[in-house]
C-alpha cells in the first residue's frame, strides 16, 4: 500500500515557494543569527531606538499601502510591527517580500523606529525566509467556541493564542523556580526508574507495560517515594525527583493521568521541615511568574505570605458539629458505603464537606493512620500521623509526612492494606518487599513531600484547568 496523506497546501503558497526556489533561495533556512528577541526591544524601547536590530519570527498580519507595507511578526513572547518601505529595500530582499504570506517564519534587519501613529516598529531594510508556510492559519477565533480542538491542535494554538503561549513558557518559569528552592537548600537532584516492577508509593491505577528483553511486566512510575527513601537508607541526606509520573485514572480540571510530579526528602528532618520548604517552594513561584504573592485566580485573591494549618479533625468538626466515632461513620457511609473505621470516615467527610472551601494557602495536618500507610504514627494519639495536605482553592498542591522509618511498624501497615482492598476500598498501596527490606537496615529520620508541578502553575498562572498548563495533554479519540 502506498504511503499517502492528506494535506493539500495552499496553491498560492505553493507557487510563492516554487517561485522562491527559482530565484536560488533556499525558503527554509540554515540558522539565524539574532541581535535581540522583540520583547527585549518593547522593554528597553527608549535605549533601542534608533538603532538597528535584527529579528525573526512569524508573520502573523500583513496590511499593504502601496509602496508601503506593514507586518505583524511574532516572536516566542513578544509581538511587533515592521514597517517596509520598497524602496529602502534591497533586489533580493524586494522579490522576497513580493512572496511571501501570512504563516511565514522571516528573519529581518532594520532601524527601530515610531511611526507616525506612535507604533513601536522596525524600520525593515533586509528580509531572509526562513521557513515558508503551506497551509493558511485559522482565523484569530481558532479555539474560542471549540476549546477541545485548541487542545488537538495546540501548535496552531501556540501561533494564534498568545495567552496559551504564556501559559506554558511560565509553568517553565514556575519549574525552574522550584528547581531553584531546592538547589538552594542543597537537595540533590537524583533520578528514579519510570519502569518499576511495583506500583509502589502512591494509591492510584498504574499503566502496565512488558519488558520483552527481561520477559517481564512492568509498570509506568506512579510516584518516586520508595526509591528515594531507599537512596536515604544508602546515605544520601537531602535528595528530589522531578519527573513525570503515570496514573491510570479519570481525566478533568485538576486531573491528567501523565504529570510532572516533585518528590523530595530530608533525612534528619520532619513534617515540620517539609511545611517550612513546601512555604518556600510555592511562594517562590508564584512570585516567579507574577513578581508579587498576592494574586488572582478567579474571583479570588490569594495571599501567599500566610499559610493556615488546621487539623483535619477540627475542620471537620466545624462543619458537621460532634466527632462522635458512630456518627461519623454513619455520616460517611451515606458517601461511601466501604467505610468501617473512625479514620476512614473522617477523611472521607473531610474530601465532601471541607476541602472544596479551602480557598486560601492551607495545610490540613493530623491525617487518619488508615489512609496514611507510610507516615509515623504520633506519639500523643497513635490514630493519626504526622502528615498534611497542602491545600489552594480547594486543589491539593502538596502531601507530607514525617516518614515511617521503623520496619515492622511498615510490614504491619502493608498487611492492613491487603485487608482494605479485600474490603473494597480502591486505594491502597501496592508492598514493596525490597523497599520494606531496605528498612531493616535502617532509613534516618525523614521528612518527606510531594508536590504535582501542574497544578502549582495553575494556581500561579490563574488557570482554570490543568489542560491549559500542559503542552499536549491526553485526549480522547476524535471520534470517540
Amino acid at each position: 500500500m502506498a504511503f499517502e496523506i492528506d494535506i493539500e497546501p495552499d496553491e498560492n503558497k505553493l507557487k510563492h515557494l516554487n517561485e522562491i526556489r527559482r530565484l536560488g533561495i533556499d525558503p527554509y533556512g540554515h540558522k539565524f543569527d539574532r541581535t535581540n528577541s522583540i520583547s527585549e526591544i518593547i522593554r528597553n524601547f527608549d535605549e533601542i531606538i534608533g538603532k538597528n536590530v535584527t529579528v525573526a519570527g512569524r508573520i502573523i498580519g500583513r496590511r499593504n499601502h502601496g509602496k508601503l507595507e506593514f507586518m505583524d511578526l511574532a516572536d516566542q513572547d513578544g509581538q511587533m510591527q515592521l514597517f517596509i518601505n520598497e524602496a529602502e529595500l534591497n533586489g533580493q530582499s524586494l522579490d522576497i517580500l513580493h512572496l511571501l504570506d501570512i504563516g511565514d517564519i522571516i528573519g529581518v534587519s532594520g532601524e527601530v523606529i515610531r511611526t507616525k501613529t506612535n507604533e513601536k516598529s522596525i524600520s525593515v531594510k533586509k528580509i531572509e525566509i526562513l521557513s515558508k508556510s503551506l497551509l493558511n492559519l485559522p482565523s484569530r477565533w481558532f479555539g474560542i467556541e471549540d476549546v477541545e480542538k485548541r487542545y488537538r491542535k495546540r501548535h496552531l494554538d501556540f501561533i494564534m493564542n498568545y495567552e496559551s503561549r504564556q501559559k506554558i513558557l511560565m509553568s517553565s518559569e514556575v519549574i525552574n523556580s522550584v528547581r531553584e528552592t531546592l538547589n538552594k537548600n542543597k537537595f540533590m537532584d537524583i533520578p528514579v526508574p519510570l519502569l518499576q516492577y511495583v506500583a509502589g508509593g502512591g494509591n492510584a491505577t498504574p499503566f502496565k507495560t512488558h519488558f520483552n528483553a527481561l520477559h517481564r511486566d512492568f509498570y509506568l512510575k506512579i510516584a518516586s517515594e520508595l526509591h528515594l527513601k531507599r537512596l536515604l537508607v544508602g546515605g544520601f541526606e537531602r535528595v528530589y525527583d522531578i519527573s513525570k509520573s503515570f496514573r491510570n485514572e479519570g481525566v478533568d480540571t485538576r486531573h491528567n493521568p501523565e504529570f510532572i510530579e516533585l518528590e523530595v526528602y530530608q533525612a534528619y528532618g520532619d513534617l515540620n521541615d517539609m511545611i517550612a520548604l513546601t512555604e518556600e517552594i510555592v511562594r517562590n513561584a508564584v512570585y516567579a511568574v507574577n513578581g508579587k504573592h498576592k494574586v488572582k485566580f478567579d474571583k479570588d485573591e490569594l495571599d501567599f505570605e500566610k499559610f493556615s494549618i488546621i487539623p483535619m479533625d477540627e475542620a471537620v468538626k466545624k462543619e458537621v458539629g460532634d466527632l462522635n466515632e458512630d456518627k461519623l461513620i454513619k455520616l460517611a457511609k451515606g458517601i461511601d458505603k466501604s467505610v468501617v473505621s473512625y479514620g476512614d470516615a473522617l477523611n472521607t467527610l473531610f474530601e465532601e464537606k471541607v476541602q472544596k472551601k479551602l480557598i486560601q494557602p492551607t495545610f490540613i495536618t493530623k491525617y487518619p493512620i488508615e489512609v496514611s500507610p507510610l507516615a509515623k504514627k504520633m506519639e500523643d494519639d497513635p490514630r493519626f500521623v504526622y502528615r498534611f495536605e497542602m491545600f489552594v482553592e480547594g486543589i491539593e498542591l502538596a502531601n507530607a509526612f514525617t516518614e515511617l522509618n521503623d520496619p515492622l511498624d511498615q510490614v504491619e501497615r502493608f498487611k492492613n492494606e491487603e485487608k482494605r482492598k479485600k474490603r473494597g476500598i480502591k486505594e491502597t498501596q501496592e508492598f514493596d518487599e525490597e523497599f520494606v527490606e531496605s528498612l531493616f537496615y535502617g532509613m534516618p529520620p525523614t521528612g518527606g513531600m510531594g508536590m504535582g508541578l501542574e497544578r502549582l502553575a495553575m494556581i500561579a498562572t490563574n488557570s482554570k484547568s490543568i489542560r491549559e498548563v500542559i503542552p499536549f495533554p491526553q485526549l480522547r479519540e476524535e471520534n470517540g
